[in-house]
């Protein structure tokens, strides 16, 4: 089992992160008039049994389920969720448990950081994507109309619980999606890192680099706790795209195929600029197509999709993208004019 100390709480992954779960109950439930743990549909049939089987100390729990998928991440949701723990009564010494996927998380977070000005929150992450990124780092919100997480809040918890075992009961779609911020993670890391995820044959070998995901998103977001340097834009890698992209999809698309076709075209457009040589792209390129068919973007306008984007300038008509340096180099914040994102775009295309 691993355990790191943040500055928005401590996380724990391993298969034995649940009895150390069950132990910090024991401990704190007296502190607690009601425990609330809120999920989704898909997660109450698949992973709640589990969940609740390991924890002997969690006591009277209330569930709040919600339909899986980003239009759950709206502010009418949120609202309805406000009512519900309020008629489920709870008061301001209660604790809310996020158990899910990043949908799950983000709303989690947003909403135990509003209700009655904030309670305390844990997060359960269950899919590979949210294990490794959606519920590290404090970062949280809801989509308005199609724009991603255009309101939101940082906040910490009391923990952030990552129980591998939880994955056996995704699907290999799933776990594919996930995959891609595993990758955006090893191009910011090592060779070591980088190399494996190069080398995986079969889904079941993410599990063994969820330790080191993880280590690299906690060191990146400590430097910049809350983004107002340059740091923790190198996250942001692929990410301009990706939220183009299921802007136009009107979210149907799942966020880790879309930030893999995001990193294909940034990475394009980080070549152009310069920032990298051609054999990194192509490696890259590769892998995405390995484990991705390409998007059918023709009737895209990424442009307009990248408009409400947190990087871009209102005093400029470039828009701001985090360009990969190369393995372990970061990334560069940088503008990019208008003509290089569409030849990117159709690079891909042609693929």
């Amino acid at each position: 089992m691993t355990n790191w100390n943040t500055f928005y709480g401590p996380v724990i992954e391993g298969q034995f992160c649940l009895e150390f779960l069950d132990e910090w109950l024991k401990t704190n439930r007296k502190n607690y008039t009601r425990i609330i743990v809120l999920t989704d549909s898909n997660v109450n049939e698949k992973c709640l049994p589990m969940f609740l089987g390991e924890l002997k100390n969690i006591g009277e729990t209330a569930i709040i389920e919600i339909e899986p998928g980003e239009a759950s991440k709206s502010f009418e949701i949120v609202s309805q969720l406000n009512l519900a723990l309020l008629e489920n009564n709870a008061d301001r010494k209660s604790l809310l448990i996020s158990l899910g996927g990043g949908v799950i998380s983000d709303i989690g977070g947003f909403l135990s950081s509003i209700y009655m000005r904030g309670i305390d929150h844990i997060i359960v992450p269950t899919s590979l994507l949210s294990m490794i990124d959606a519920s590290i780092g404090g970062k949280n919100g809801v989509n308005i109309q199609s724009y991603k997480n255009l309101s939101g809040t940082f906040s910490s918890s009391k923990g952030v619980f990552i129980y591998p075992n939880f994955l056996k009961s995704m699907n290999q779609k799933d776990l594919i999606s996930g995959f891609s911020e595993i990758i955006k993670h090893a191009m910011l890391s090592s060779e070591s890192l980088w190399k494996d995820c190069i080398n995986c044959s079969s889904s079941s070998e993410f599990m063994n680099l969820i330790p080191r995901a993880v280590k690299v998103k906690i060191e990146i977001v400590e430097k910049d706790n809350k983004e107002r340097g340059n740091h923790r834009f190198s996250l942001n890698m692929g990410h301009t795209i990706a939220h183009a992209i299921e802007y136009f999809e009107n979210n149907n698309i799942s966020h880790g195929d879309a930030v893999a076709a995001g990193l294909w075209i940034e990475s394009e457009i980080a070549f152009g600029e310069g920032l990298i040589d051609r054999e990194s792209v192509d490696t890259l390129q590769r892998l995405i197509d390995k484990w991705w068919p390409r998007l059918d973007l023709k009737n895209i306008d990424v442009l307009e999709g990248m408009i409400a984007d947190k990087k871009k300038s209102s005093f400029s008509k470039d828009f701001y993208f985090s360009l990969w340096s190369g393995v372990g180099k970061g990334a560069v914040l940088i503008s990019v004019p208008e003509v290089k994102i569409h030849k990117a775009k159709l690079l891909y295309a042609q693929g």
